[in-house]
């Protein structure tokens, strides 16, 4: 089978959607099928991998804004010989897939990757949609395929809200063990002069406000007054850096935090595997792949149970959770770790098995190759409410005519 992935962010960008893309291309291809990734972003000298042309967002210059010419992977698509698309958001290159499987009848899935309504603030306020605008629109683009793949229950539920009525599939995205198991590369404590005895944090996302940074900051604060020997590790990139960097200034642990900024993937492992804790504080996760990779990596988690982090961890199996974002009880859990050498090497233990048993790569590979097969032999092009449409003919439904 030929598998076409229309994507607007791939690696080695550091984000959920990017890695879980290259994780189902990397795996469908181990199982023989061909796999194609059309994005703005791809990597050096990957095959089966096709760039796009792209606008760097001006408060974000590691992203891009996708300008897919349409006929150029209309003509690459045909000549691929491109069995079903595979869209992983809604937005130009989403736009794409739709043309894509109109114009060559091929059958469309999508991925909902993003509970797009918790993400509004990025958009300036004058053209910052309602969060009415922003399910209906889900709804439409989600309709407008033949099937949709959700990563948790939940997210499927609120899909279903939105009056989605193409079937949807809840297939999270599995985790490479075999990655956290490879020799180590290099000492994250001599990369950053970490003395011996402290006793490392960390975390990994974006630095932007969906993530909680500052709240990450704030207990770090706290815990570093009851536990001087620690230092803290924020792996990743946003528009929050400077924000971040100074409340750890204000708090008057700056000089304990190393904030590494942008990261190839292949480094993250090494801070995973030689960290004593990893903190995550975010409230609008999708799925929570970091997490997962923490515990697949032998590392113990304290988290807010929100969203997608709720759904992925049970309390107890390599993890602690809290139910709100609070930051007395979050420290508390923290020190009870790091303070706790039996229990961290249990967690540590219990983390692992955990994502084996339920979370490999194998598996979810397995079962999205199956939903393939399964909408490519019944779909019959289910859009008798929507149909496909462009993103202008879904901007003129509500009177608004740009050209």
């Amino acid at each position: 089978m030929n598998i076409g992935m229309m994507t607007d962010t791939y690696i080695p960008q550091i984000n959920g959607v990017a890695t879980s893309v290259n994780l189902f291309k990397r795996y469908l291809e181990s199982m023989g099928e061909r796999v194609y990734v059309f994005s703005p972003m791809i990597p050096k000298n990957e095959s089966g991998t096709f760039k796009v042309t792209g606008l760097k967002f001006l408060w974000e210059p590691q992203h891009r804004f996708a300008i897919p010419i349409s006929h150029k992977i209309l003509k690459l698509s045909t000549r691929l010989k491109i069995d079903v698309v595979h869209s992983h958001a809604p937005f130009s290159m989403g736009f794409q897939a739709l043309r894509i499987s109109e114009k060559l009848g091929l059958p469309h899935v999508h991925t909902y990757h993003t509970l797009l309504t918790e993400y509004r603030h990025y958009i300036p306020f004058p053209f910052r949609p309602t969060e009415n605008a922003v399910r209906e629109f889900s709804g439409w683009f989600c309709n407008s395929t033949d099937a949709v793949i959700a990563p948790t229950e939940k997210i499927k539920n609120e899909l279903l809200s939105y009056g989605v009525e193409v079937p949807i599939y809840i297939l999270p995205t599995g985790i490479d063990v075999d990655n956290f198991r490879r020799p180590l590369n290099f000492s994250v404590r001599k990369k950053h002069s970490i003395p011996e005895n402290d006793r490392i944090i960390l975390f990994v996302g974006r630095i932007a406000k969906e993530k909680n940074p500052d709240f990450i900051i704030k207990a770090f604060a706290k815990l570093h007054d009851k536990l001087r020997n620690t230092t803290l590790i924020m792996i990743g990139d946003g528009p929050e850096m400077k924000e971040v960097s100074h409340l750890a200034s204000r708090l008057k642990v700056l000089n304990h935090v190393v904030m590494t900024g942008y990261m190839p993937r292949n480094e993250i492992v090494e801070y995973y595997r030689e960290s004593d804790v990893f903190a995550f504080a975010s409230v609008t996760e999708t799925q929570g792949l970091v997490v997962l990779e923490a515990l697949a990596a032998g590392l113990p988690v304290v988290a807010v149970a929100k969203e997608g982090v709720a759904d992925v961890l049970v309390d107890g199996v390599g993890c602690s959770l809290i139910d709100d974002v609070l930051l007395e009880p979050f420290v508390d859990k923290l020190l009870k770790i790091l303070e706790n050498p039996g229990l961290s090497v249990k967690m540590a233990d219990d983390g692992m098995n955990y994502v084996l048993k339920h979370w490999s790569m194998e598996t979810m590979t397995q079962r999205l190759d199956e939903i393939y097969k399964e909408v490519v032999k019944f779909s019959k092009k289910r859009r008798k409410k929507y149909g496909s449409q462009s993103f202008f003919a879904y901007l003129h439904r509500f009177g608004l005519r740009v050209f």
